[in-house]
């Protein structure tokens, strides 16, 4: 089955074991998440053999120490965009699968780590499906299901449900700013407000910038938004809007999409910002104050790029129509020297 976009992304920001951690602590009891050694926490191997030879893949398996004592335990973190009836079923084969794994790398161990089933969901509605794998006996009458009860498997998922949360929430809950931006990112991922996404993102840039690797997954938070957002904002315009550190982000990023190449998916939503950054300029009656703000945030994009105007060129942009203006933004992205933005 191929991978969508939201897998990706996931996998991609949630494969650190910093932003693992900052993902799950949260979702566990205090008591739980204060008997492990975080720092210990690292990324497994995620395929397993099954009996009949055939090979069943989780998402993420993640491992950690508890303090002071010995063992481990263990977190599946699975990601789902849309609610799976039988995400108990699957949670438990997988459990499954961790358990024969650690069975075969410790011969004659008579006990078993724990394995907590997490699964961050990111749906555009809250999660419906069950979340005890008991739900899944549901045809089965009550007083008879009573009766089972203690011969049968246990279990309740531990759920991130995104469409449940909001911004205010997840910046409170996990204070690491990499994992805060993964969080908001898909939460946000089906496209609907893509100019308040970005905005949104953009005050987290700075911390983000500071952590290893940054950068990097900065990049990919942006290529998966233009991927999955049916409009996205015009580059120009979002540089407008945003502190200029992220601006100088956000035209890098661009910069190097120029540069490298782009797949389809973000290509199309890069053109699609430009047209509707176009069309918007064309746009009739444009508030003065908007387009104060465009002049503004020109002279401050050109300076991060190219180093301190002349008087004389920040006359010019202040003087310039906003067509002129929108033609000058989006030469940002493709110009090597000053002069190729006013060029002719």
């Amino acid at each position: 089955m191929t991978e969508s976009a939201h897998d990706t992304y996931f996998k991609q920001m949630a494969s650190s074991p910093a932003v693992a951690a900052a993902i799950i602590r949260p979702l566990l009891h205090p008591a739980v998440a204060a008997a492990i050694d975080w720092d210990s926490l690292e990324l497994l191997p995620n395929e397993f053999t099954g009996d009949a030879g055939e090979t069943t893949r989780a998402d993420l398996i993640f491992r950690a120490r508890f303090k002071g004592r010995e063992g481990y335990i263990i977190v599946l973190l699975e990601h789902q965009s849309r609610p799976d009836p039988m995400m108990p079923w699957r949670a438990l084969v997988y459990m499954v699968g961790i358990w024969r794994g650690w069975l075969e790398h410790h011969p004659g161990a008579r006990h078993l780590p724990p394995v907590v089933p997490v699964v961050l969901y990111n749906g555009r509605r809250p999660w419906s499906a069950p979340l005890d794998f008991a739900a899944l006996f549901s045809e089965t009458p009550a007083p008879i299901l009573d009766a089972l009860r203690p011969h049968l498997p246990s279990f309740q998922l531990l759920i991130d449900d995104l469409a449940r949360a909001d911004e205010g929430t997840i910046e409170a809950n996990h204070q690491l700013a990499l994992a805060v931006v993964a969080l908001l990112a898909l939460k946000n991922g089906h496209g609907d407000d893509p100019d308040g996404t970005f905005e949104r993102l953009a005050r987290h840039v700075p911390a983000v910038r500071e952590l290893p690797g940054g950068q990097a997954l900065l990049d990919a938070t942006l290529a998966y938004l233009y991927r999955k957002a049916e409009t996205p904002p015009a580059p120009e315009q979002l540089i407008a809007r945003v502190n200029p550190e992220a601006a100088e982000v956000f035209m890098g990023f661009v910069e190097r999409l120029r540069a490298e190449g782009m797949d389809e998916g973000m290509e199309k939503g890069l053109e699609k910002g430009l047209q509707r950054g176009r069309e918007e300029g064309r746009e009739e009656g444009r508030e003065e104050g908007r387009e104060e703000g465009r002049a503004s945030a020109l002279i401050n994009v050109l300076t991060l790029r190219f180093g301190a105007l002349s008087p004389d060129v920040e006359a010019r942009i202040w003087a310039a129509e906003p067509a002129e203006r929108g033609r000058w933004f989006e030469r940002i992205f493709v110009a090597e020297t000053l002069d190729d933005i006013f060029a002719p």
